[in-house]
């Protein structure tokens, strides 16, 4: 009876006391890191330097004004028919966004950062010229090099458990805000090159501010993590406009299953702002791509995530993350594209 006693107590204890690798040092587990859709939440040690690849996909389709959908044919139906009176309608938007980033440990409590990236977008439209013609269906395309950020991450502060870390970044106007591409012009829809709205040009033009703070916990196991970010545009672009400011709050929980696998579960939440001015060489009445009181909005995205953090050894310091987003909620500015789902995915080499 004492044996049986003494055996069960020694299978309960074993199976609510962590393993050694729970209480690793931070940077040994995996999900010492945040999903990997969650930039700037670490520090380095001084002196240690990490690059890293990452790529963010996103989908948009179905047109929406407030939380309502809207269809096509009243976004290009006239006023006096009860619609909005563009002339053209965005029917789909695909965008690949690759993130190249290099960040270096300055002393223990101050990493800088460099991050740029490559934008690849391309939008479905149909245009109505508003008389007997059929609707003309056409694509757009945009890719090139999109804006470069420079921060510094700072230690912040400690607790028993976490810590604080706080960022302040700086975004460089290196992507265009002048692309252009042929689109279908006039009634019978002849193909001319033209200026793209303002969701298919691949940087702000403008110096933004990108100040972020996150606290973050390891515990037996578990982790979690909260994050506040916004972007702040400092002055107007050379085409006379520039974006609304953004702000974006984020939440985390992780389950680490091995030292080398965890799984994590994030809400996300974002706002972002109309355009202030307007690009005189954009059409207001052309689309809703056009219309600078269509572009803002307020999002929530829940995501599930993978963090895998090779073991010491010829691969160590190296992670592979991926990071699936869906919004449960939006209410845009419309008539405007939704989001469909959201794609994170990235490497990283720290050494």
């Amino acid at each position: 009876m004492r044996r049986s006693v003494s055996l069960s107590l020694a299978l309960v204890a074993a199976a609510v006391t962590p393993p050694a690798w729970a209480h690793a040092t931070p940077g040994a587990r995996a999900d010492a890191h945040a999903p990997i859709g969650v930039m700037a939440e670490h520090v380095h040690r001084e002196g240690e330097w990490m690059v890293g690849y990452r790529l963010m996909r996103s989908y948009q389709d179905a047109l929406r004004d407030g939380t309502d959908h809207v269809s096509k044919e009243r976004t290009y139906s006239s006023v006096a028919a009860g619609g909005y009176g563009y002339h053209t309608a965005p029917t789909r938007m695909a965008m690949n966004m690759h993130m190249l980033e290099a960040m270096y440990g300055w002393s223990d409590g101050l990493t800088l950062m460099l991050m740029a990236n490559y934008v690849d977008m391309s939008m479905d439209a149909e245009l109505h010229a508003h008389g007997p013609a059929a609707p003309v269906p056409h694509r757009m395309d945009a890719s090139g090099w999109g804006d470069t950020e420079i921060a510094a991450l700072f230690d912040a502060g400690r607790t028993a458990h976490g810590r604080w870390v706080g960022k302040v970044g700086l975004s460089l106007p290196t992507g265009s805000v002048s692309t252009r591409d042929a689109m279908p012009h006039g009634s019978h829809g002849a193909m001319i090159p033209m200026r793209m709205g303002y969701t298919m040009q691949l940087g702000s033009g403008t110096y933004d501010l990108r100040p972020a703070l996150t606290y973050s916990e390891l515990r037996d196991g578990w982790s979690w993590g909260v994050q506040a970010s916004a972007v702040l545009r400092l002055d107007d672009n050379d085409q006379g406009y520039r974006f609304g400011h953004r702000g974006e709050a984020t939440a985390w929980v992780a389950r680490l299953w091995n030292r080398s696998v965890s799984t994590s579960l994030r809400v996300l939440g974002t706002r972002w702002g109309n355009v202030h001015g307007r690009d005189d060489d954009l059409s207001v009445a052309m689309s809703p791509e056009n219309d600078p009181q269509a572009q803002g909005g307020r999002r929530v995205d829940v995501g599930l995530g993978v963090n895998l953090m090779a073991p010491p050894g010829a691969l160590g310091g190296q992670r592979l993350a991926l990071e699936f987003l869906r919004p449960v909620y939006q209410d845009l500015d419309g008539p405007q594209l939704a989001t469909d789902w959201t794609l994170n995915a990235g490497w990283q080499f720290a050494f």
